[in-house]
């Protein structure tokens, strides 16, 4: 993980989903971050996201894109694919919370789209910051289909790669929020909600900082973004997290928020963001990973800065994990 003349680089950040394998490596110097290489290659037409072929592609071209280009080292750090990955608020009372490895499994039972017998379960009990005397937690309960995760991590061992961790999409997003767009110490009391637009999917991530309060996918990404009817369904989508949330027992005040985009994001959907903004009466930002890092200009590693419409917060948040 050590280079030289005082460089360190973080392990390499795998974002694989419906649709875009990315992969992205930082570093840190005497300066700061800085991109060692990134890679990026679309899934292929035709082929069905989690069928062996596209995990066979997957494996073949993770490889090749390691070897080709800039990476050091063969050590990753992943996420589950958000299609993948059960994240659901739940409220616990705080006298339970020391048994909630028993609780969430009853609590969720009939909420997983899988067997409860193969789940794997994580949890978060939200604080706020605020002090909160209610006899009843929040909790975010996240959970994945074991067989899932085991045909996740084949993909790398095919690869000829070493998984040092498995992390999930919203603390990815919140990594790359804290590293590029939240450096001064009164923004991380600021509670912002982060928005990422993927291909098929929307990630809505609210945080205190690096504390994580609320995440939720919703099934709407560029791909049914074309149909302009679907532009005002998303926001409805986002309406109502933002009303769970101000439901929630550890609820704050919103203060601001981060469409996490590339330098050619949709103009409508900036529109829209702004909009809202100013409904709410907070501050909003484009916030593109690209335009905040020092790239390394090495002829392996070229990337267009410029009308780049895809998202690599959650990659280089993956990156940055495994360095933390």
């Amino acid at each position: 993980m050590f280079g030289t003349s005082g460089k360190k680089n973080c392990p390499i950040g795998v974002d694989l989903g419906s649709g875009y394998l990315r992969i992205v490596q930082l570093g840190r110097n005497g300066q700061g971050l800085f991109l060692q290489s990134a890679a990026l290659c679309a899934n292929p037409e035709g082929t069905e996201f989690r069928s062996a072929a596209w995990q066979h592609w997957a494996a073949e071209t993770t490889r090749n894109l390691v070897r080709e280009n800039d990476f050091r080292g063969k050590s990753v750090v992943t996420a589950i694919p958000s299609d993948d990955l059960f994240i659901d608020p739940v409220k616990v009372p705080r006298s339970a919370l020391k048994q909630i490895n028993e609780v969430l499994p009853q609590k969720l039972q009939k909420r997983l789209p899988f067997p409860i017998e193969n789940a794997l379960f994580q949890h978060v009990v939200i604080d706020s910051g605020e002090q909160n005397q209610s006899d009843i937690a929040d909790v975010l309960a996240i959970s994945a289909n074991r067989e899932d995760v085991n045909r996740h991590l084949a993909i790398f061992e095919k690869a000829g790669l070493e998984v040092a961790g498995i992390s999930i999409w919203p603390t990815a997003m919140i990594s790359s929020f804290m590293s590029f767009f939240c450096r001064r110490k009164n923004e991380a009391n600021t509670v912002a909600i982060l928005i990422n637009v993927g291909t098929n999917h929307t990630n809505i991530v609210i945080a205190r900082g690096a504390n994580l309060l609320f995440a939720r996918v919703v099934s709407i990404g560029y791909a049914q973004l074309e149909a302009g009817q679907m532009v005002q369904r998303l926001f409805s989508e986002i309406d109502a997290c933002l009303q769970y949330f101000g439901d929630s027992t550890a609820a704050a005040p919103i203060g601001r928020i981060v469409f996490l985009a590339g330098a050619g994001a949709s103009r409508t959907l900036c529109d829209k963001l702004a909009g809202l903004a100013q409904k709410m009466q907070v501050a909003a930002q484009i916030g593109d990973v690209l335009s905040a890092i020092e790239i390394n200009h090495s002829p392996n590693c070229l990337i267009d800065r410029r009308n780049c419409k895809v998202d690599w917060a959650t990659a280089f948040g993956l990156s940055l994990d495994g360095f933390n």
